[in-house]
């Protein structure tokens, strides 16, 4: 009886390193895992943003920061582990892992630590011609495509209603978000395409404008005010309510793009440098809105011009989305 105790007590700890966009699309590859192997505990170890999505989602039995010591080092040449180290993995059963793939000093150290099965993949960073989703999936044997998902809180929708209250909108009110940031300038489009949506919205619907703003444009605020409610220190699970209810949404090839896509947004999304087949928001209702031509043409162009991608063709796409003549 003490053995089966402390058995159901093990976890399967998952190792990944991504940023925000890789671990939503990581996620339909855990729930296969979480239901294939009927993992009743699974630990979760990532960083950054990914923390904060992982510390909501019910199925994940702890939350432990990568960037950590303990973690670090693994890629340490002693053979000699901490007592931090061997008690950490003392209650792992089962390691899968995205971490370390290439280093033998982690993969002889997780086998060491592990009493279970230890099972390591390369972290994707494009080297497969399909999308990410579906290269997680693949590492776990799955073939079925599954678009990542996020379901709010209780305290999520409270607060929610409460942002709604606040602002004096009533519950027909139309609202448009966007999200101008990225996490490198190449990806971001044009100020100018941006701005011309929320003009656009504003005349044909007489709608409300939400502008997302992150730490890389928060100098743009005052700008940004000028077309609409501007955020820029919400948490991911507000700003994931906020995309809940959104009407429509635009953003660039971005983590808050993968976020709007699991929340079951509709709208654009801009793409340019990178490849949308590969890195395309799944879930909800997002459509691309790229220029390929063009970006052969011109493939130094730092940022995605209005040439490249046309406002009125994303506006053209949010009025589909949308249904609106």
């Amino acid at each position: 009886m003490a053995k089966s105790i402390e058995t159901s007590l093990l976890e399967t700890l998952i190792l990944f390193p991504g940023s925000l966009g890789d671990f939503v699309c990581v996620l339909p590859a855990l729930e296969v895992l979480k239901e294939t192997l009927q993992i009743q505990k699974m630990a979760i170890a990532v960083r950054g943003q990914a923390l904060e999505i992982a510390s909501r989602i019910p199925w994940i039995s702890r939350r432990l920061s990568l960037d950590s010591a303990l973690f670090a080092s693994l890629f340490s040449s002693s053979t000699t582990m901490s007592n931090e180290v061997t008690h950490l993995f003392s209650s792992i059963s089962h390691v899968v892992s995205w971490f370390g793939h290439s280093s033998p000093e982690v993969q002889t150290k997780l086998q060491r630590l592990v009493s279970g099965s230890t099972r390591s993949f390369a972290f994707f960073n494009g080297q497969e011609k399909f999308h990410a989703c579906q290269y997680y999936l693949r590492c776990l044997g799955s073939t079925e495509i599954r678009c990542p998902s996020l379901v709010l809180g209780v305290e999520d929708k409270k607060w929610l209603d409460a942002y709604w209250w606040f602002h004096g909108w009533r519950a027909s009110s139309r609202i448009l978000i966007l999200h101008p940031g990225s996490g490198g300038k190449r990806k971001r489009w044009a100020i100018e395409g941006f701005t011309r949506v929320a003009r656009w919205w504003k005349k044909q619907i007489n709608g409300q404008v939400v502008i997302l703003l992150g730490p890389a444009e928060e100098s743009e605020g005052t700008l940004w005010r000028q077309e609409g409610i501007v955020e820029n220190a919400r948490s991911l699970w507000q700003i994931g309510a906020l995309l809940s209810r959104a009407d429509l949404y635009v953003g660039n090839d971005s983590g808050v793009s993968h976020l709007a896509g699991a929340m079951g947004a509709r709208g654009a999304v801009v793409f340019g440098p990178t490849c949308a087949e590969q890195w395309r928001p799944l879930g909800g209702a997002l459509t691309v809105v790229e220029n390929r031509g063009y970006r052969i043409t011109a493939p130094e162009v730092d940022g995605i011009s209005e040439n490249e991608v046309p406002p009125e063709a994303v506006i053209a796409e949010l009025a589909l989305a949308g249904g609106i003549r």
